[in-house]
């Protein structure tokens, strides 16, 4: 199988052509890392590679599947090998640890790979019409969501406004940026389907929607995106959840009457700036029959005769009882049955009624939830600018710029609770009077310094050997909005045999138990201490936490042996290392 690689839209013209191997693509080191402005030492004596890059070291050796980038351990999914006299390598491991994105085009059997240049930020986006992922930057992709989710016609600050909103919904998912991706496809950021991320379209796409006018649209929205590039919303530091719909309806929703749960950004404003919105006023006529239909339930009245109850119209109903209507109050006004018989033509009466069609009277269209895009519209139209529209619908945000994390700093701009377990009385104890409290404030302070020099944002539960209760450890995360939550202890056992490393999420956590998996691995390579494994518990700490968050049992502070290391910085000082490795691996893989 013929397979042609691109690098940065430029064919490379490879020594030996591509190896396919167990599904994977093998390329010569140094045409792959080359391309990508790294440098390669062949170290012949016992054939290992150097791959150097800005900062960016890759060592490895022909014929082991282990590497380590920048001192981090990797697994190769295949192990190197020599072919023709070239050290051949998977492509896509070599190309990701330089920072560049490699995208697949099954129809085409090609290889595109796109290395980042000049800060260059890269999103994979699942196009579901086409059942694939394309990799483009994320300023084109923010170009292709305004098109698609804001009519063109409106006021550039609005448009300026929706692209923001459209950028930090993408940032908030991206796994660059520490997010979860797109559920319908593991390998994307985020998704073309409105319903479930949000619409994007592409030029050709608009070129056909738009005919002679797209080079005007198309201009305007490149002016709005341009002119907000890099920026996006946040709230305590952090990306905001930038959700946003049609029209308001005089009125946004506070987000926890709609999903579920309190976000502290999206509540309720009064908004009249919509007012000229096609779906400001709406009217919808539907049959009792269809009504029932829909909703999957059963007309209940049978009785041909019978009538009910209209409230604010009939009401009050009076019958004999042969059935006949004796009196009734219609709009507020008392009507005997024979009067209403003799004025309404009817033969008898012995009648009833039944409302065969509703006619809802609807104001708004869609969740109601964050920024109403008609509002804002509507205020830019008045002389509001971006910020102040994009103010007014999400409480208490500040605009600022993207936070890159790079490989040397994957934490960079993240927000990390690191909880130091116990404190006060009633802590553990080893066998000589260690106090368990004391150690777990040693290896957070190592950590927090640790995380502190990856530029990360950290936050204790406690800084001193005081009492912090359960309840007011978990309000300090979850108010903080942080990224992760890290609660440090270390194990006891009545037997004084009991021994190794554990880790703990909360039962159902799939990030956290990625998380725990991570930190457990690296905690026990660092203190090749025995593994205990990844654990699922009930803890209040990781129940009551609304991020991924984990405990760590690092040692047995009962163990006589594991005490006795716990008395030594240098031990402490390696559980946070491994503590922040497994931090590192966790966002970087």
């Amino acid at each position: 199988m013929a397979v042609d690689i691109f690098v940065d839209g430029k064919k490379l013209n490879l020594k030996i052509p591509p190896i396919i191997e167990q599904n994977h693509i093998m390329i010569g080191v140094r045409d792959i890392a080359e391309s990508l402005g790294a440098s390669v030492i062949w170290l012949a004596a016992n054939q290992e590679v150097k791959v150097i890059k800005n900062g960016i070291k890759i060592q490895f050796k022909v014929g082991q599947k282990i590497a380590t980038v920048n001192g981090e351990r990797k697994v190769f999914p295949i192990a190197p090998k020599i072919e023709h006299g070239i050290t051949v390598v998977p492509l896509r491991f070599l190309a990701e640890n330089l920072e560049a994105y490699v995208e697949w085009d099954s129809d085409k059997q090609t290889v595109f790979i796109y290395s980042k240049k000049n800060g260059e930020v890269f999103i994979k986006v699942f196009l579901t019409r086409k059942n694939q992922v394309k990799i483009m930057k994320l300023e084109d992709y923010v170009k292709g969501v305004v098109a698609a989710e804001m009519p063109s016609g409106f006021h550039i600050e609005a448009l300026k406004a929706q692209a923001m909103a459209a950028r930090t919904f993408a940032v908030k998912r991206m796994k660059l940026f520490g997010g979860k991706g797109c559920r319908l496809n593991p390998e994307a950021d985020i998704c073309d389907d409105s319903k479930h991320c949000q619409g994007w379209k592409s030029e050709s796409m608009l070129q056909q929607a738009w005919g002679y006018d797209f080079s005007k649209n198309w201009h305007k929205i490149s002016l709005a995106v341009d002119a907000t590039k890099g920026l996006i919303i946040t709230y305590n530091d952090i990306p905001i959840e930038a959700v946003y719909h049609s029209t308001c309806g005089g009125f946004t929703e506070d987000s926890e009457n709609v999903w579920g749960n309190k976000v502290s950004y999206l509540r309720k404003v009064e908004c009249n700036y919509c007012n000229h919105s096609p779906f400001w006023k709406t009217q919808k006529k539907i049959t009792v029959d269809e009504l029932l239909r829909k909703l999957n339930l059963q007309d209940q009245n049978t009785n041909f005769v019978e009538g009910l109850d209209v409230p604010g119209l009939i009401e009050e109903i009076q019958r004999t009882n042969s059935g006949r209507l004796q009196r009734a109050v219609i709009k507020g006004k008392v009507f005997e049955g024979k009067e209403l018989r003799k004025l309404l033509n009817l033969p008898s009466t012995r009648f009833g009624w039944r409302i065969n069609e509703l006619s809802l009277n609807i104001m708004g269209y869609g969740h109601g939830v964050g920024m109403c895009q008609y509002g804002a519209d509507g205020m830019a139209r008045e002389g509001k600018k971006f910020n102040e529209i994009l103010s007014f619908y999400y409480t208490g945000i500040e605009i600022k710029e993207m936070l890159k994390p790079t490989p040397q700093k994957p934490l960079k701009g993240k927000k990390i609770v690191i909880d130091p377990g116990h404190g006060g009385k009633g802590s553990a104890q080893g066998p000589t009077g260690l106090s368990e409290d004391s150690v777990n404030l040693k290896i957070a302070a190592f950590l927090e310094e640790k995380l502190k020099n990856e530029d990360c944002n950290v936050i204790k539960t406690r800084s001193k050997d005081v009492y912090v209760s359960l309840a007011e450890r978990t309000r300090i995360a979850n108010d903080a909005a942080a990224d992760l939550f890290i609660s440090i202890h270390q194990n006891g056992h009545e037997n004084p045999a009991a021994s190794g490393t554990e880790t703990f999420y909360y039962p159902g956590d799939r990030e956290g138990r990625k998380l725990a998996t991570s930190i457990q691995q690296e905690v026990v390579r660092e203190l090749n201490t025995k593994d205990r494994g990844v654990k699922e518990a009930n803890f209040f700490v990781l129940r009551e936490t609304n991020m991924p968050s984990v405990l760590v049992e690092v040692v047995f502070i009962t163990n006589p042996e594991e005490e006795e290391k716990l008395k030594d910085e240098e031990f402490l000082n390696r559980a946070a290392e491994g503590i922040l490795k497994g931090i590192k691996r966790y966002y970087t893989g």
